[in-house]
Order: C-alpha cells, then sequence, then structure tokens
C-alpha cells in the first residue's frame, strides 16, 4: 500500500488564549476546556496526538489532560473518560531572550484519541502543579497547541 500525502499530514488544533484556561489556578486546580477540531478535522472521531506544545505568560509546572467527552472527572471509574496526560515540568519551560512567553513541548507521543461524544472537539484539562498560582486574565494566559494526524490514516 502506498502513502498518500494525507496519510503522514500533520494538523494543528489551538486555544484561544482569551477564551480558553483564563481562570486563576492555585496549586493542583484544573480548568477544563472543549478546544474546537477545526474545519480541517470535521467528521473525524479518533486521531492521534503527535505532539503537545505549551505557551504561558507565567514559567509554571504542568498538567495538561486529555479526556474522551466533555463530561470527564467521576469518582466512579468506569465513567471517568481520563485518556492521557502530558507533564511540563517547570524546568522544562524556555524563554527567548529572557523575556516574553515560556515554552513548553513534548513531541513523537502517538497518543490515540477518540471523541466520544461526537463533539468535534479535543476534551483537555489544564492543571496547575506549582505552588505559585496561575494568574488570571492577561497576566496569566496560556495557549495549548495540538499536533494531530486524522485516523484511520
Amino acid at each position: 500500500m502506498a502513502l498518500t500525502h494525507d496519510a503522514i499530514r500533520i494538523h494543528y488544533v489551538k486555544s484561544d488564549k482569551d477564551l480558553h484556561f483564563t481562570d486563576a489556578l492555585a496549586q493542583n486546580a484544573v480548568e477544563h476546556e472543549n478546544i474546537a477540531m477545526g474545519n480541517a478535522l470535521v467528521g473525524c472521531e479518533e486521531c492521534i496526538i503527535e505532539g503537545v506544545v505549551l505557551l504561558s505568560d507565567q514559567n509554571l509546572e504542568w498538567d495538561v489532560f486529555f479526556w474522551t467527552r466533555s463530561t470527564n472527572l467521576d469518582t466512579d471509574a468506569d465513567i471517568d473518560t481520563f485518556l492521557d496526560y502530558i507533564k511540563f515540568k517547570q524546568t522544562e519551560g524556555r524563554q527567548i531572550a529572557g523575556t516574553g512567553l515560556w515554552y513548553y513541548s513534548w513531541t513523537n507521543l502517538g497518543i490515540p484519541y477518540k471523541d466520544e461524544d461526537q463533539s468535534e472537539e479535543f476534551h483537555v484539562s489544564l492543571c496547575n502543579r506549582s505552588a505559585t498560582s496561575k494568574n488570571a486574565g492577561a497576566t496569566g494566559e496560556v495557549v495549548v497547541k495540538l499536533m494531530v494526524r486524522p485516523f484511520p490514516f
């Protein structure tokens, strides 16, 4: 079988700094968001998350969680829709020229993602693991970028 161009095409999906992850977050607090897949992935219920990039105003330790439905956390393990998570250590944050945004990145992940509620959204949570709180609003902006491949190829 020959590979087609679409078989290896990576699509980028990102949160909006003005709409997503805007709350203040104390240590271990979490904010849940549903991020639209975008036109390139319309009708795609399954994909592979190949990479996660996080841009942040603050250098904090982050966990980015993925869920298969918008109804995510549940004390009943049969109902909880946890899929996977990525940990970004504070020491992994990089800033250019000592100013501006902090950059974090994980690639070559291969996380199989299934949108079980068929909402055409990525169900993502951001958890602050730092003792320092994440700021709300303009001084605490965070953008999560996903690099995804549709599945099946």
